[in-house]
């Protein structure tokens, strides 16, 4: 009988010792996912993937990326007088709009300590295209009589020479970025 009880705890004990090694294992980190997920939250406005990775909800996610970007472009005008609020938050949605133009394929991941993710991207000119633009939609202001130090005049010459550059907007030949993904102090990636 007390060779059964001793084979029996024994046993029992190694179930145990399994399922919390089963437990403790954390899965593997899928760097092409979370690389995937963050382009698609950023530039296309998909949050799900990324909420899900980040273990947070979908509405979390996308105002985490929403003030980030917000806030770079706020940062692009807090020197400056020469717009107004109304027109800041113009131009932030017609570069919402050159971001989903954004062509990539996520391809393979290599692990050598750091994981490096190669990604395909299409680039967009529309940034080689806004000097030109800005200097025909200011040309065009100039002949209609209007002031350029004039913050709405302003505000309407950035988003008017980006709305031109969307319009004209073609891809170059695909070219492939790596992306390096790697844990900070604090353990996250």
């Amino acid at each position: 009988m007390q060779k059964k009880n001793c084979v029996l705890c024994i046993s029992i004990g190694i179930i145990v010792c399994i399922l919390l090694s089963a437990c403790s294992k954390q899965p593997d980190f899928d760097a092409k996912s979370y690389v995937q997920s963050s382009l698609d939250a950023y530039y296309h406005g998909e949050y799900k993937d990324y909420a899900n990775l980040l273990e947070i909800s979908e509405k979390d996610a996308k105002k985490e990326i929403e003030e980030d970007f917000n806030e770079s472009i706020q940062q692009q005008f807090d020197d400056s007088d020469n717009i107004t609020d109304k027109g800041i938050a113009d131009y932030a949605e017609k570069l919402a709009e050159v971001k989903k133009l954004a062509k990539y394929k996520v391809q393979d991941v290599k692990e050598e300590g750091v994981y490096t993710v190669s990604v395909q991207v299409e680039p967009s000119n529309v940034f080689q295209t806004l000097q030109q633009s800005s200097t025909e939609v200011s040309n065009e202001k100039i002949k209609q009589g209007l002031d350029g130090n004039d913050p709405e005049v302003f505000a309407a010459v950035l988003t008017e020479s980006v709305q031109k550059s969307l319009e004209k907007n073609s891809y170059g030949k695909t070219v492939t970025v790596k992306v390096s993904v790697e844990k900070d102090n604090s353990g996250k990636y």
